[in-house]
């Protein structure tokens, strides 16, 4: 059965409340299947909105092999919802915009539960692209306000109906962060997660595109418009972090 919310003044859906208990006992190689189906038509589709408390119910119960299969598709459907909002062609730096939001996003599910952090996703259950909105008109207000750009944004639609204020990221995080350039060694998700938060924004950004999204490095020196040299630069400092990190683990 789905754990109540912490705030009282929201509620699930019901239709989300039952699918959230039908899919709590299932095992991994369902969730597995069930978290790539994309048809919201078919019966193994899961909306936004379980998803997310699938995946905090995994964190918290240190699920994290069925946490590794939930997190990139939760993240590929808000980088579906942030291509439509805040396109490069309306912001200088949209790129970036969109790489912090999906990175606040995740970082709120390694903080889920934590003093201070219990019920930050609780709308998310309820609402996820409504969510999802406010934290991206937070990011792109904070930007334009830092650069003093007061270029129009569009009006395309959010997917609920309403204005998209914003656009684009990363997600797709088809693979987990590895450690090293053999990719032997694996981290849990939430620790990646926390040590990337720590990084320098150059190398952050490198091991996001590389190592999590998956982007070859002439993808992600295109991106960083950098040669690929420096990507392999930044990704080696970023390692030296990272295995730091694994051997506290």
């Amino acid at each position: 059965m789905a754990s109540p919310l912490s705030k009282k003044d929201l509620t699930r859906p019901p239709g989300i409340e039952r699918k959230i208990d039908i899919a709590l006992p299932q095992d991994w190689a369902t969730l597995s299947r069930r978290a790539r189906e994309t048809n919201p038509q078919s019966g193994d589709f899961l909306p936004t909105e379980c998803l997310v408390h699938l995946l905090r119910d995994a964190l918290r119960r240190g699920e994290d092999r069925i946490a590794r299969v939930l997190m990139p598709q939760l993240l590929k459907r808000a980088e579906a919802n942030l291509e439509r909002t805040v396109p490069d062609s309306r912001m200088r730096n949209a790129k970036s915009v969109r790489h912090e939001i999906l990175s606040d996003l995740a970082m709120m599910f390694t903080q889920d539960g934590t003093e201070g952090r219990e019920d930050d996703l609780d709308f998310y259950e309820c609402k996820f692209l409504r969510a999802l909105r406010f934290l991206r008109i937070d990011h792109v207000r904070k930007a334009l306000s830092e650069r003093k750009e007061l270029t129009d944004l569009p009006e395309a639609d959010d997917g609920e109906g309403e204005a998209a204020f914003d656009e684009e990221m990363l997600a797709r995080l088809s693979r987990m962060a590895s450690v090293g350039p053999s990719q032997e060694n694996r981290l849990y998700l939430p620790e990646v997660i926390k040590a990337l938060d720590k990084l320098p924004p150059d190398q952050k950004r490198a091991v996001v595109l590389r190592r999590i999204i998956g982007h070859t490095e002439e993808q992600a020196a295109k991106i960083c418009k950098v040669d690929k040299r420096t990507i392999r630069y930044r990704l080696a400092a970023a390692d030296k972090q990272l295995k730091t990190l694994k051997e506290d683990l």
